[in-house]
């Protein structure tokens, strides 16, 4: 059984899935069922197209695996497993790694509490930072604000989070309080700074407004006025409250009475209203606003108050039947009665039964007026006007208002118009009374002028000055026709650009199909026209304008957008089938496997932008691999890397591999060094490769080389006499070489001490037989002679085997004792101990 996966490595993005190809080969002689499994991942992120395929002996199949991460898993590298296992034997089983780099997706989400706060000199916050992403997250926040009149500081300065973590920094903005007057509003937003950042053009991470209250407010100022008609009326007060203090009791009991009723009425109703407060200029749910209730009997107090919700709703229940009317109130926001009015009196009231629930009140909010001033530039401002636009790709109206069907404008802009100002002979403008906060583009346009376009995003109440904008000279035309490989494109997007300048349009639909005209170009100039349409490859023009030219006859010709490769791909004497391909432009990858029929190494891979170049890779775990650079121009024509327009075939040549290596031995006092004479098989079901470890010379001693040797999985036998054979599953691809030097244990030894009536034998002969030829004319496999202590050992003894020890007084002398049949095992320290008798 033969085990190929390809690719070895794969990138695989959480959410989106990713292909292995794997091939399966039958090396026995008999049909095999084999059962696949992915380990190291978890069952519900695998997908297997067929996890138990049945082989005839030597047929191969390709099985696809597809891997599905979950969102969140963290970046980094994984290793996983692919496990092939044979059903008629269990202990046949083949695995290949596969690494698996999971890209780094920071995502980090940043909220305020509370998003508003009133103070004086310094306001606190605290905002909670949650890392969503599948990364370690380095950061710090700043704060910005239009008027960079505040100091932000933020407690701790910088984190590092990891997937899932969160944190709250402490957040001090702190401004010169002003000694008199209105609270001001300081909005500002927060952003976030670190390696994996957003960028800065990217929408923040959060918004507050800190709203500064003055020393002195004018409320203090006129209730310091009031101070001496307080005195003047001191002794009027202490008069009326001696009257009270003559009541009855029985007036004072009534009294009590009636306000615990009132009270009790207020906590015992069952109406509830609900609601949801959105705003004006950007539709979207105001959130942490104010929401007010009064009840008719005391319009002046409010009976219950709360904040609105992340979506911008609220409810208010256990309410007693009646009328009530609905105020909305908050920083940067003008105070609003339910439905849009600015006053208590021009309310609409809310009639509730007892019982009653009434739902899907809608308050309209408006931010705090904001005013745009700046200076319009050109040869001749006067007589032009400034137009203020809601765009249509932006929220209010992103999504739910589109351009009419072949709008085009030559100021690029098709925006909700929400005010007109003339610009004055100076080129001065002012836009006063502006909801906010809001994005909108400002369009400044002048017969025989072309118009400019500049969008800006305004804050709550903003004040913003020094705009500048310029009224260029169009007196310059571009006309011609966009047609593809089927003839004339209806549709077809025209933007011509220059700087600040763009001009727009849409080829026509009807007769002449596919032409357009861009008009109002200032001249003389160079444009960049872009073309773009559904199911075509955009087209990028050049054009340069002379002074009042009209330029005409302009063609574009637009190519596919998406195109596919195919070829075959042929392996001389053997089966083409499951060859992976994988095909990438390094921003795309895209991967099949060859069939086996229809006919046999075909593939095609779909979906390919074009025009590009990719690089087409065929491998297989037994083929060498082969790389091609294909191009492909816009009608998905093959240019260069292959020898048709149509076909990317490849021929693929079998890989063989080699392991090799030195095998050591160690000795009993843990010494290693090189051994020769070591059998050294290789096999892998019915093949079988021996060979030995070189014993001369010297600087060769224990090195072995198996080359020519397939691709696949084999098992390498070490085996030596007198020490026990090791083994090793090793899995070879195609063309590698694996270096394999295994360490032996140490070989057989017999050792021991000849004493004599207790007194150890210094000088004895010791000799040492194979027990089966003790007693002929065999002489014995070792001699040695015992040590000053008594001692003799027989090292790297063939094992295993039968031996009988025999002790005399010389090598040929008298033989003094002799053991019984001793059996020693592979790599076997066998101490026999050897007594000579006294008499």
């Amino acid at each position: 059984m033969r085990l190929a996966v390809e690719p070895r490595r794969a990138v695989a993005t959480p959410g989106t899935p990713t292909m292995l190809g794997v091939v399966v080969t039958n090396g026995s002689d008999v049909i095999s069922g084999y059962v696949l499994r992915v380990l190291g991942a978890d069952p519900s992120w695998v997908e297997i197209e067929d996890p138990s395929p049945r082989l005839f002996p030597g047929e191969s199949v390709s099985v696809g695996i597809v891997l599905t991460l979950p969102e969140g898993i963290p970046a980094g590298e994984r290793r996983v497993s692919v496990q092939v296992r044979d059903v008629t034997d269990q202990a046949a089983i083949a695995i290949e790694d596969v690494t698996i780099d999971v890209p780094a997706l920071p995502r980090t989400t940043v909220s305020l509490e509370p998003a508003t706060v009133t103070a004086g000199k310094v306001a606190g916050f605290a905002a909670v930072v949650r890392n969503d992403g599948n990364t370690v997250q380095h950061a710090r926040l700043v704060a910005r604000d239009p008027e960079a009149a505040t100091t932000y500081t933020f407690d701790p300065d910088g984190f590092s989070l990891a997937p899932g973590q969160s944190t709250s920094v402490a957040l001090a903005a702190s401004a010169k309080r002003p000694f008199v007057g209105d609270p001001l509003l300081r909005p500002f937003e927060l952003r976030l700074e670190g390696p994996s950042a957003p960028p800065t053009d990217a929408p923040p991470a959060a918004s507050g407004v800190f709203v500064q209250k003055p020393l002195l407010s004018r409320g203090m100022l006129g209730l310091l006025g009031l101070l001496l008609a307080i005195s003047v009326f001191a002794l009027i007060i202490t008069i009326a409250l001696s009257s009270v203090v003559g009541r009855s009791a029985a007036d004072r009991d009534l009294a009590i009475q009636v306000a615990q009723a009132r009270q009790a009425a207020a906590q015992t109703g069952t109406s509830t209203v609900e609601g949801t407060v959105i705003q004006l200029s950007t539709g979207a749910p105001a959130q942490d606003v104010t929401v007010l209730l009064f009840g008719a009997e005391d319009p002046s107090q409010p009976v219950k108050t709360q904040a609105t919700g992340t979506d911008g709703t609220f409810a208010m229940s256990d309410l007693p039947a009646g009328e009530y009317t609905i105020q909305v109130t908050g920083a940067g926001f003008a105070p609003t009665w339910y439905p849009s009015a600015a006053a208590q009196p021009d309310a609409q009231p809310v009639e509730l039964t007892t019982g009653q629930t009434v739902g899907g009140l809608t308050v309209v909010v408006g931010g705090v007026p904001a005013t745009l001033t700046g200076t319009v530039t050109g040869a001749d401002v006067g007589g032009a006007q400034l137009t203020v636009e809601l765009p249509l790709d932006v929220p209010p109206l992103a999504g739910v208002v589109g351009p009419e069907p072949g709008e085009a404008t030559a100021t690029g802009s098709t925006g909700a118009v929400v005010r007109t100002v003339p610009i004055g002979a100076d080129g001065t403008f002012e836009v006063a009374d502006l909801p906010s906060p809001a994005v909108y583009d400002l369009v400044v346009s002048k017969a025989g002028f072309a118009s400019a376009v500049q969008r800006v995003d305004v804050a709550a109440g903003e004040d913003r000055s020094g705009i500048q904008l310029s009224l260029l000279t169009g007196d310059g035309s571009i006309a011609g026709s966009v047609s593809g490989a089927a003839g004339p494109v209806g549709g077809a997007a025209v933007v011509a650009s220059a700087g600040q300048v763009v001009v727009e349009t849409v080829t026509l639909t009807e007769d002449p199909v596919g032409s357009f005209t861009l008009r109002g170009l200032p001249t003389p100039g160079t444009y960049t026209v872009v073309v773009t349409a559904e199911g075509f490859a955009p087209a990028t023009l050049n054009l340069t304008l002379t002074p009042a030219q009209e330029l005409t006859g302009v063609a574009v010709l637009l190519g596919q957008d998406q195109s596919s490769i195919s070829g075959l791909v042929t392996v001389p004497g053997g089966d083409p089938s499951g060859v992976v391909v994988t095909v990438t432009d390094g921003a795309v990858t895209a991967q099949t496997v060859t069939r086996s029929s229809a006919p046999a190494g075909s593939w095609e891979v779909t979906g390919l932008r074009v025009p590009s170049t990719y690089t087409v890779t065929f491998s297989r775990a037994d083929l060498e691999s082969q790389v091609l650079s294909v191009s492909l121009d816009g009608f998905g024509n093959v240019t260069s890397g292959a020898p048709s327009a149509t076909q990317v075939n490849a021929t693929l040549r079998a890989a063989d591999g080699t392991i090799s290596g030195t095998v050591r031995q160690s000795t009993t006092t843990g010494a290693t060094s090189p051994v020769g004479n070591v059998t050294v098989t290789v096999s892998s079901g019915t093949t079988q490769r021996v060979v030995t470890t070189a014993s001369t010379p010297a600087s060769q001693v224990g090195r072995y080389v198996v080359d020519t040797l397939p691709p696949g999985t084999y098992t390498v036998t070490f085996s030596r006499a007198g020490t026990r054979p090791t083994s090793t599953i090793v899995v070879l691809a195609a063309s590698q070489t694996r270096d394999l030097s295994p360490v032996l244990v140490a070989p057989a030894a017999i050792s021991g001490t000849v004493t004599q009536g207790g007194v150890v034998q210094d000088g004895r002969a010791v000799l040492l037989y194979l027990a089966a030829q003790y007693g002929t004319a065999a002489g014995p496999v070792a001699t040695t002679t015992t040590a000053a202590d008594g001692t003799y050992a027989f090292q790297d003894v063939s094992a295993p085997e039968h031996y009988i020890v025999e002790v005399r007084t010389t090598p040929s002398g008298t033989v003094l004792v002799t053991s019984t049949p001793q059996t020693v095992s592979a790599s076997q320290q066998l101490v026999v101990n050897l007594s000579v008798p006294t008499d």
